[in-house]
């Protein structure tokens, strides 16, 4: 019975620290998301502003090849925010118009498997005209990754220790509890005064009705 007992104590101290495990994980997983989402949704600002300049130039009929100033707007944009490399913008085909990367003009972004984001220019009418394709930096979410992981783990690791340590000594608490109480039970002079005078009003009333019962039974075999 105690190696049973033991077995389940430590088998659910196992279960508190797997949920700790297991919470720490998902969390690690959410900051994560929030953390890109973060960057993208910043990178995504930078790339509307160069999208609202494009197509209120459009509006006014400079085709988008024809703005030249966009060069500029693209190096200040991504001179903003730092997980930024490179801002481009492309004609309907891919191709690179302008960029804050003077290198990168006339590349085809269509094959670039770098990560970014991008956001479509479009005319009055809502006819595609090209694109701001906004490549920003990995290496700013592996190390976010990294640090969030560090800390994860240094509030984790100890929390998931007390976890089993509490639940082992509470658990060995609530057995020995139980082993009192059965002992108790297996005890009558152990048992609260009323419960004492209950049996004792039972067995004085088994006394009583035996011998009563017995002459029944005899009379009514004879």
């Amino acid at each position: 019975m105690r190696r049973t007992t033991l077995g389940l104590i430590i088998v659910f101290a196992l279960i508190a620290a797997a949920c700790v495990a297991f919470g720490a994980y998902f969390s690690y997983v959410t900051l994560i998301n929030a953390h890109r989402g973060v960057i993208e949704a910043r990178c995504g600002i930078a790339a509307q502003r160069v999208v609202d300049v494009a197509e209120k130039a459009a509006s006014l009929g400079i085709a988008l090849p024809a703005q030249q100033t966009l060069t500029a707007v693209l190096e200040r944009e991504a001179r903003v925010e730092d997980a930024i490399r490179s801002m481009d913008l492309t004609d309907e085909h891919g191709i690179v118009l302008f960029s804050s990367e003077p290198g990168r003009v006339g590349l085809d972004t269509t094959r670039d498997t770098e990560r970014g984001l991008t956001r479509p220019v479009r005319n009055d009418i809502g006819q595609s005209l090209g694109r701001v394709v906004v490549r920003y930096d990995s290496k700013i979410l592996t190390d976010g990754a990294a640090t969030l992981a560090s800390d994860l783990r240094r509030i984790a690791l100890p929390t998931l220790l007390w976890a089993g340590a509490a639940t082992l000594v509470i658990g060995l608490l609530l057995a020995a509890l139980l082993q009192r109480a059965v002992r108790r039970a297996a005890e009558p002079h152990l048992w609260p005064p009323a419960a004492r005078a209950a049996l004792a009003s039972v067995e004085e009333a088994h006394r009583t009705a035996g011998p009563s019962a017995t002459g029944v039974t005899r009379g009514g075999a004879a």
